[in-house]
């Protein structure tokens, strides 16, 4: 298994991988959306891949003061083997080299589950309040 980068042509695999994982996704929910996500914040983009099968991917972003982890995801047939772990040790990593010192990420109420894994890489639950702005409509 190998990481990598997020390469434009992979969006359609990622859209399958994330709706298998069952996660929300909507980086406007269109391929230009994402390959321009992707040319302006994608160095720390990456999937993980088996015989050039997408399995496992994660989307991280660095403001300038804090990390953000966004799409950790593990294809259904790979969980529990450790990948998603790998995913975000590589993800730390990539944040940390460009002065990263804090990370934060938001679990999704349908997804709390994953609550566990996240306070065994020694992530802790944080009381801040999440607020959103729709500024503009598709």
């Amino acid at each position: 298994m190998i990481i990598r980068h997020i390469e434009p042509n992979d969006y359609r695999a990622l859209c399958e991988l994330w709706q298998a994982a069952q996660l929300t996704f909507d980086i406007g929910d269109a391929e230009e959306d994402f390959a321009w996500a992707l040319q302006h914040y994608g160095q720390h983009y990456f999937v993980m891949e088996e015989e050039s099968r997408i399995i496992g991917s994660v989307l991280a972003a660095f403001d300038g003061r804090r990390g953000w982890i966004y799409h950790l995801a593990v294809h259904p047939e790979f969980q529990r083997r450790g990948l998603g772990r790998r995913l975000m040790e590589h993800a730390e990593a990539s944040l940390s080299h460009m002065g990263c010192l804090k990370i934060n990420l938001l679990i999704e109420p349908h997804n709390l589950g994953v609550k566990q894994f996240y306070m065994r890489l020694g992530y802790t639950p944080a009381n801040n309040q999440f607020m959103e702005k729709i500024i503009h409509s598709q």
